[in-house]
């Protein structure tokens, strides 16, 4: 009974908690959301080994006892990249094209308030005049407040617009974040196939 709650909890965070929170990870800005990620992502951590103690093994553990604890790595692995690669993945299946007006354009600047040489946007609908918050990709190159720009923004503001030009060499982002979704459920497949008989009793 013990080793089956132990994979209903492996899979419940896996295949329900981990999916929750990795779009969590594109909602907002700032080092907060790294931080809950991180610390996700830690809690993922323990579970492997929380899951590697219940085998009865000696120093090395068999190709089917590793596969139990497999699920807890890449889910670590989803929830540290998140914040970077999953904002590309909900523009490039979720993203409407737009056009924005540019009416902040703030240097970015660095704890000792030195110029980073990049750019902090906030943009507004270029024909309501909607607010549509701060670009969290900006374009390439500066432009100035007024300037009216190509944007990819998500319906009822999910995760920040991002400039239109940036998605075009976002392919490969896009594809090592699928990439890694599917190692997970695989790994999770694996884990559950994998798992002592009688925990799926």
């Amino acid at each position: 009974m013990r080793d089956k709650g132990r994979l209903v909890g492996t899979m419940f965070w896996s295949l329900v908690a981990v999916p929750i929170a990795v779009p969590l990870a594109s909602h907002g800005f700032g080092t907060d959301w790294v931080a809950v990620v991180v610390v996700l992502a830690i809690v993922s951590g323990r579970m492997v080994l929380a899951s590697g103690h219940f085998w009865d093994y000696g120093s090395r553990p068999t190709p089917r006892e590793f596969l139990t604890v497999v699920p807890g790595l890449t889910a670590s692995a989803l929830l540290i990249s998140a914040p970077w690669l999953s904002p590309w993945a909900l523009h490039d299946l979720f993203g409407q094209p737009a056009l924005a007006r540019v009416i902040e354009a703030e240097p970015a600047v660095d704890s000792k308030n030195d110029d980073t040489g990049r750019t902090h946007y906030r943009v507004a609908d270029a024909a309501t005049e909607r607010d549509l918050g701060r670009l969290r990709f900006g374009p390439r190159t500066h432009v100035p407040a007024g300037a009216v720009i190509s944007v990819s923004v998500i319906p009822d503001g999910w995760s920040p617009p991002v400039a239109a030009e940036r998605l075009k060499d976002a392919d490969a982002l896009v594809t090592a974040f699928a990439a890694l979704v599917a190692v997970h459920v695989l790994a999770c497949v694996a884990a559950a196939a994998a798992w002592p008989r009688e925990a799926r009793s």
